[in-house]
């Protein structure tokens, strides 16, 4: 017999019942407010605290990515063939932890350099694997309720964005750097816990971990998966350059301050999370891709608005339009790649996460040194065409008639 998945009123008293949902809420929380302590305040550090060049800011943030790549590649094929994924995200979320806690105490260009490439390229391959855990973990809930899970589970990441940037700025302010890393280990140690004390999460067979395509009708047809992934490198890049440089951006060109810093990217975290549950929760939505596609063209209006901007209120604005973007692109972009990849469940979570990973190993240098030629304002105007040639990919692959008009030169060669 089949099991259908609750009506939407009733998903999320469903979901807080379901065994293992609550600790995997939790951990995904602290992950995500390690991440969000630490992460904006990460080009600050390289500048002010270690006395990095915009251009050897560059180079940090891209060997950081480039591990991040190769470790987090490595990991998804072990993961995916193992029984087991518990002691993978474990390592992974130890050494996130060991990793802050030693930039904490380095002062030095080099022992930074190290520090990234071995310890925070490891941690970075902790949210990959902690979803694929998830995934496993719920893959018995009734109907599509274990892939609509993954979106609140996301939600709960943005959530930790919410207050992260803030208190990051009031630990910078009381406890200079070393506080802000201190604070961001122990969040790492916190996400652990409930992975600790759950049950094995054994994996699925490949029937099982298929993913369905969920409420959002039709499925999502077979896709040029390599040119998909050039897509969301060039918005990853975008993205990450854009976070990369925003605090720099406001205190230094616009003047601004660390507490403004961190107030702009808990808003966009804030207004994150009732459109991540509107996503999950409405049934007539447009597909997936349809939505992935107007993200992307959002986000170019997003750009070349940041790149206008002179003062708080337009900022303001910037962030609305990037909540709306990060809520569906982060949200249904693990979505996306899951449907594209069914039955990998572990290695489609880590190809959307590398692209993520690949777009921040060429934003670190790229940014550094086009800040540098150009200034921090004009780092948004090469994302605003960045973001337009990633919106442009996905236009031309996913045309009107263009696998139909393919089959038949398929068949005929």
């Amino acid at each position: 017999m089949t099991s259908t998945a609750p009506p939407p009123t009733a998903l999320l008293p469903t979901l807080i019942r379901a065994p293992h949902f609550l600790g995997l809420a939790a951990s995904v929380f602290f992950l995500g407010f390690g991440v969000s302590l630490a992460a904006p305040f990460l080009s600050l550090y390289g500048v002010n605290q270690i006395g990095m060049t915009p251009l050897q800011l560059g180079l940090f943030l891209t060997l950081n990515a480039v591990s991040a790549v190769l470790i987090s590649t490595r990991l998804a094929r072990w993961s995916d063939r193992l029984n087991d994924r518990k002691p993978l995200v474990l390592v992974t979320l130890g050494l996130g932890a060991v990793g802050h806690v030693a930039l904490g105490l380095t002062e030095s260009y080099l022992g930074v350099l190290l520090i990234g490439m071995a310890m925070l390229g490891t941690g970075a391959a902790a949210f990959p694997q902690v979803f694929a855990f998830a995934r496993t973990q719920l893959k018995d809930l009734p109907g599509d309720l274990a892939e609509r899970s993954q979106t609140i589970l996301r939600s709960m990441f943005s959530l930790a964005w919410v207050v992260g940037p803030g208190l990051g700025a009031v630990a910078l302010a009381r406890f200079d750097f070393a506080g802000v890393f201190f604070l961001a280990a122990l969040c790492l140690a916190l996400a652990a816990l409930p992975i600790v004390l759950s049950r094995a999460g054994h994996r699925a067979n490949s029937a099982t971990q298929a993913v369905s395509s969920g409420p959002h009708k039709p499925a999502t047809p077979a896709r040029p998966l390599p040119w998909v992934a050039v897509a969301f490198v060039l918005y990853g890049m975008s993205m990450i350059m854009a976070m990369n440089m925003f605090p720099l951006f406001i205190t230094k060109t616009l003047g601004g301050t660390t507490g403004e810093v961190g107030f702009l990217v808990s808003l966009c975290a804030l207004l994150e999370i009732p459109i991540m549950l509107a996503l999950v929760t409405l049934r007539r939505l447009p597909s997936v891709e349809w939505l992935v596609k107007g993200a992307m063209g959002l986000f170019v209006l997003h750009f070349a608005l940041m790149a206008l901007a002179q003062e708080m209120t337009l900022l303001v604005v910037t962030q609305v339009i990037r909540s709306l973007v990060l809520a569906i692109l982060a949200g249904l972009g693990m979505t996306y790649f899951q449907q594209l990849m069914p039955g990998r469940v572990g290695t489609a979570t880590t190809l959307f996460s590398n692209t993520m990973n690949v777009g921040g190993m060429l934003a670190g240098i790229v940014s550094g040194a086009w800040a540098q030629a150009f200034g921090y304002r004009e780092v948004y105007v090469l994302c605003a065409a960045l973001t337009f040639a990633a919106w442009a990919v996905m236009q031309v692959i996913t045309r009107p008639g263009r696998r139909a008009a393919r089959a038949p030169r398929e068949r005929n060669g």
